[in-house]
């Protein structure tokens, strides 16, 4: 038992600890996306389900062939260590960076993770047929809460105990020798199997009936449930990157709650688990809404010290739900690959419609209310009193037909009370009659409290979601998203004072007036008391014209500071927005500085040039890509700061925008600029002109002394 519990575990720290691992070092080849987590744990999913495919088929093999094929393939994948990303993969152009992240990865860890990913059911299905453990089948499923528990170490310990004290490299020799080693206990395993009885070998006569292998219902609804899991996992982890920052911590926090409620549901006695659906369904139902809720709260900003124990716990209690349903549906050891495989399938699927799927579909983050509504739903579904069921479908499909029909007829029949509830309020308050109506119809009809208080949930969630859609939808012209996130272009009433306003999720990205005689005017964080306008005024005195590098172009509103003859030349790392700051925007066409454009990283763009010989000589570098919106935290590095420096003349200035609402970024510009022999100034300007100029923070680091 010490071998094979030994093997599962360590193969799950391996599995897992990996991930953080190797994400962080191609995280600033990326631009620091908060998308990059998420196009890597799709891949850990497909190699997954992977890795359950071949231990399905595999074991259907003598126990020899298992025991040689699988050696085997521990030798060759060997071959891929240390698993160091060669650096002929960093990106070079503005192309969408999936399918270059995944073949990255193939090369890099494919073997080593497919293997890694087979143990589990492998290890499983050996000890359920090793003939001296013949007597303790009934505890193979806790050999699965066991290796999930590793995972969750391997994953906790990342962002406390390797990452601040390891550098990436010597993180992944740590673990490639680890890997060495699990590799020879592996075998040791595969070895000890050979001689086992074969899977395929007459059954002994028994006193009862073989069990029943699952039917495709059963199939199907282990699928549902493992893919919700995995897409609620990746909304969510995407929803909190986005508005804080891409970093490992946020990163792993979802990821081991994930993990946890495996534990939760399949660790016990005989693996029965500590899920139990009456206890956990309030919860539940009580996470879902208070998430659906969050969405909108406080304009989509809210406090993050609300907001990450909201879809923390929230997702934890979903987790738990779907991960609970497969526990208490498992099948007998006889068909235990079968279900792992069902189980991996369905996370993959659901990591590919958020990874995938979704930003070419939707042109927001729709997945995050979709995958809430239907938890709720499933929890309706799972209710196993048909009548229930059928009386509840009936209902909310009354209930959206009856809505449906009193938004088409526009709220007639609530005419008077638009003078107490104008606009939308009053659809508001007639969906909400309409609610209350059908749940006390379904008490009276039924007496079943707990039903209603699902359908409830349901139709809260359901409301919520909508109430999020035009949140996003309201005064918007223009709405896209792409692998590094969402953009969307609003406008206010019309007026002379009439803003148009690019939004990068719900964080503000600059603004412009629609008057032509006042477009020109740089508006946000660079007012005439901002840091970068008044490094420009004092530069123009001693420099003409100037260089001008920009990090980050939002509309371009920095444009708007540009004289003649001088060159504004902007490092963007997507597309998309320098395409809306052209179409939807004019500082760029209308400033009077030559405009130069490099798409791609800044970071890896100035490397390249330096590379080629291409000394920018800038006069000032502005690096404002910290506003929020999943910061790209490769920015702030010594590395960063070195390849910035070789492009700056030697008088010239760095200025770092660290306007942020969730993090303190000025001590850490000022650490790094002390480290590397300059000098930091912090300049905070608050204008008492409300409407144009924002409060903004900039952080100017130097050389020059006299500036």
């Amino acid at each position: 038992m010490f071998l094979y519990a030994a093997t599962i575990v360590t193969s799950a720290f391996l599995l897992f600890l990996v991930q953080p691992v190797i994400a962080k070092q191609i995280l600033p080849w990326f631009g620091g996306s908060a998308a990059l987590w998420t196009t890597c744990v799709v891949f850990f999913q497909a190699l997954l389900l992977a890795g359950y495919a071949y231990a399905h088929a595999l074991t259907r093999r003598t126990p020899r062939t298992q025991a040689l094929v699988h050696i085997a393939l521990l030798a060759a994948s060997l071959a891929f260590l240390p698993i160091i990303p060669s650096d002929t993969w960093k990106p070079s152009g503005e192309a969408d960076p999936f399918w270059h992240i995944l073949g990255l990865l193939a090369v890099t860890i494919g073997l080593p993770y497919f293997l890694l990913s087979s143990t589990g059911p492998l290890i499983q299905k050996w000890f359920a047929e090793d003939r001296v453990h013949s007597a303790h089948k009934a505890q193979v499923y806790r050999l699965f809460a066991l290796s999930n528990a590793g995972s969750l170490v391997g994953l906790l310990i990342y962002p406390f105990v390797v990452e601040p004290y390891a550098t990436t490299r010597v993180q992944s020799w740590v673990w490639s020798a680890m890997y060495a080693l699990f590799a020879v206990t592996c075998a040791a395993c595969a070895w000890r199997a050979r001689s086992g009885r074969p899977q395929f070998a007459a059954p002994a006569v028994t006193a009862g009936p073989a069990p029943l292998a699952p039917g495709f219902l059963r199939y199907l609804f282990w699928l549902v449930c493992a893919a919700l899991g995995s897409l609620l996992l990746l909304a969510i982890t995407s929803h909190i990157t986005q508005n804080v920052a891409s970093i490992p911590f946020l990163w792993v926090l979802p990821l081991a709650l994930y993990l946890l409620s495996f534990v939760v549901v399949f660790e016990g006695r005989g693996g029965r688990g500590w899920y139990v659906r009456r206890w956990w369904l309030a919860p539940v139902l009580a996470g879902v809404v208070a998430m659906a809720w969050a969405l909108t709260a406080n304009r989509g900003v809210l406090n993050i010290y609300i907001a990450i124990p909201i879809f923390c716990a929230g997702l934890f209690f979903a987790c738990v739900f779907c991960h609970g349903e497969l526990a208490a549906t498992k099948p007998g050891p006889a068909h235990l690959t079968q279900f792992y495989l069902a189980l991996s399938a369905g996370g993959a699927a659901g990591g590919l419609f958020v990874a995938l799927v979704a930003p070419h579909v939707f042109d927001n983050y729709w997945e995050t209310p979709i995958g809430l509504a239907a938890l709720a739903a499933l929890a309706l579904v799972t209710t196993r009193e048909r009548r229930v069921v059928r009386w509840a479908v009936a209902a909310v499909g009354g209930l959206v037909i009856a809505a449906l029909v009193f938004l088409a007829a526009g709220g007639a029949p609530f005419e008077a009370l638009r003078d107490v509830l104008p606009g939308h309020e009053t659809t508001w308050f007639a969906v909400a009659l309409l609610t209350a109506a059908a749940l006390l119809t379904l008490l009276a009809a039924w007496r079943n409290v707990p039903v209603a208080i699902v359908i409830a949930a349901f139709v809260c969630t359901s409301f919520y979601g909508w109430k999020y859609y035009q949140f996003l939808s309201q005064d918007t012209l223009l709405s896209t998203r792409n692998f590094y996130g969402t953009l969307r272009v609003k406008q206010s009433d019309p007026g002379p004072d009439q803003l148009r306003r690019l939004l990068h999720g719900v964080i503000l990205h600059g603004d412009q007036f629609t008057d032509p005689q006042k477009r020109r005017t740089p508006t946000t964080y660079y007012g005439p008391g901002s840091g970068i306008a008044l490094t420009l005024r004092w530069l123009r005195a001693e420099h003409t014209p100037l260089r001008v590098a920009m990090i980050g172009l939002g509309t371009g509103t920095l444009a708007a500071w540009g004289k003649p003859g001088d060159t504004y030349r902007v490092y963007e790392l997507n597309g998309a927005v320098l395409d809306v700051a052209r179409r939807e925007f004019t500082y760029l066409s209308d400033s009077r500085a030559n405009i130069e454009a490099v798409l791609g990283d800044a970071r890896l763009s100035m490397e390249r040039e330096l590379a080629l010989g291409q000394t920018q000589n800038f006069d000032v570098i502005a690096v404002d890509a910290f506003s929020s919106d999943s910061i790209p935290v490769h920015l702030i590095t010594r590395e960063a700061l070195a390849v910035f420096a070789k492009q700056l003349k030697p008088d010239g200035v760095i200025a770092y925008h660290v306007s942020n609402r969730f993090l303190h970024l000025a001590p850490v510009v000022a650490q790094l600029a002390d480290d590397a022999g300059f000098t930091a100034v912090n300049i905070y300007d608050d204008p008492s002109d409300s409407g144009i100029y924002s409060s903004s923070e900039w952080v100017l680091v130097t050389n020059n002394n006299a500036f």
